[in-house]
């Protein structure tokens, strides 16, 4: 068993910032950017938050709370800390993450290791650039289909490809930002 949902590492990163319940590390995700990134219900919350448990990625404590049933407050433990900060600036291996845990590596990367987004950043092209390669010399192979499949794969390869470009283009965007340079 191993972190296999977005929002684990969500639930790690926050955890990173300070010890929280359950309720709280939801309603963080559901206010801000970071509900824009990822979709979450409370049930799924807190089936992460016991898959992470048994993992020994954080640990909770229990805290009375007067008359009210007790909660539990979690905290990463020191593996959950290691695991989440090495993820966290290690550049995605398909652009169709991009979408998700490029921006949710962003995210946390320029709240705890700001001088990490550069770094991450040029990885991220690198790593998009390498893949951008790989589907262009795709193009160069003759495809041995009928002549209706061969369409339809070159559209297909021909999506992807313009699809990495625009990435490619907006992670340089990006980084002229992270730089401080205005983009045009």
């Amino acid at each position: 068993m191993q972190i296999s949902e977005p929002a684990e590492y969500v639930i790690l990163g926050l955890l990173n910032t300070q010890p929280m319940h359950g309720y709280e590390m939801f309603q963080l995700i559901e206010s801000g950017t970071l509900g824009q990134i990822i979709h979450l219900e409370m049930s799924q919350m807190y089936a992460f938050l016991k898959k992470l448990e048994r993992l020994n990625y954080i640990e909770a404590k229990i805290e009375p709370q007067g008359t009210r049933p007790p909660r539990k407050i979690f905290q990463l433990t020191p593996q959950g800390h290691d695991i989440f900060l090495q993820w966290a600036v290690e550049p995605v291996e398909k652009p169709r993450d991009i979408r998700i845990l490029f921006l949710i590596k962003l995210y946390f990367v320029q709240r705890l290791q700001p001088a990490k987004m550069g770094p991450l950043l040029e990885q991220q092209i690198t790593a998009c650039m390498q893949f951008l390669q790989h589907l262009k010399s795709k193009q160069q192979i003759p495809i041995l289909h009928s002549a209706d499949a061969q369409f339809f794969d070159n559209i297909v390869l021909s999506s992807r490809i313009h699809q990495t470009q625009a990435l490619l283009e907006w992670l340089h965007e990006l980084q002229l930002e992270v730089k401080g340079t205005p983009s045009n």
